[in-house]
């Protein structure tokens, strides 16, 4: 694990790049244990589009896209350090992108190439065994929506190693509330404001994680997820403005249109 954590990228222990944004984990101080929180997230780009065909004169979908692991962040979750990155992953494509769906995963093209990437870029295979040795391990991993992130990346996680915020703040058989909107209005972030950022993403979610902790410990969490619905119901699931005393502000009297968002 240290020796694949600590290996250069793909482009050469030369190659002139920027700071990468990740340190390592500690191996003698910080080596990963049972119950270690986490952080992560995952961005993906798409490999192949849609297929589509015209029966009867309606448009049948015959197979959906597929995307593939673009960029995988892993912060430490507690600590002196919590917050800041261990693994950030760029993974090379090994075949063409159709689309790097650069809203969604702030990824543009040459990202994912070794002549012209910036970034760290390795293997899908080490991005994996870094991934599958914190699973062993015992890591608790805290993330927004990580059922579909670990199921597209192949890596089977217990349920008690995984805590997701996406399912700690709604409701059963209640709609999904997206991050970007539970991280304006109980921290008070704008995050995802142009593009996603994986890195962002995941200390969005320890932040959330802490932030229902203290909820549960005041006994006030119940209430807190009522307010979040009402309040989604009534001026939409788009992000807030709060004021100087952190109360979120309706959107016409802060200058926003109302509106609605899925679980990103």
């Amino acid at each position: 694990f240290k020796r694949v954590c600590n290996a250069p990228p793909l482009q050469g222990s030369q190659a002139r790049l920027p700071p990468f944004r990740f340190r390592p984990l500690d191996m003698g101080s910080e080596a990963p244990h049972p119950g270690m929180m986490l952080g992560i997230d995952a961005e993906f780009v798409m490999v192949t589009p849609p297929e589509r065909t015209f029966s009867a004169n309606l448009e049948v979908l015959v197979r959906g896209s597929r995307l593939g692991l673009a960029r995988v962040s892993v912060l430490r979750g507690e600590g002196r350090l919590a917050g800041v990155p261990c693994i950030d992953d760029y993974v090379r494509a090994v075949e063409p992108v159709h689309d790097h769906l650069t809203r969604y995963s702030g990824l543009v093209p040459g990202d994912l190439e070794p002549s012209t990437s910036r970034h760290y870029l390795t293997t899908m295979k080490h991005a994996y065994l870094k991934l599958r040795y914190l699973v062993d391990a015992g890591c608790v991993f805290v993330g927004h929506g990580l059922k579909k992130d670990f199921r597209m990346i192949n890596l089977v996680v217990p349920p008690e190693q995984v805590v997701d915020t996406v399912e700690l703040f709604s409701f059963a058989r209640a709609r999904k509330m997206s991050l970007r909107f539970l991280a304006s209005y109980l921290c008070g972030a704008n995050i995802q404001a142009q593009v996603h950022d994986s890195v962002e993403d995941a200390r969005a979610a320890l932040k959330l994680y802490e932030v229902y902790r203290k909820l549960v410990a005041d006994g006030t969490f119940e209430d807190k997820l009522s307010e979040l619905y009402r309040w989604g119901k009534q001026y939409g699931w788009e992000p807030v403005a709060l004021d100087a005393q952190g109360s979120p502000i309706p959107p016409v009297l802060a200058g926003t249109p109302t509106g609605g968002v899925g679980v990103l």
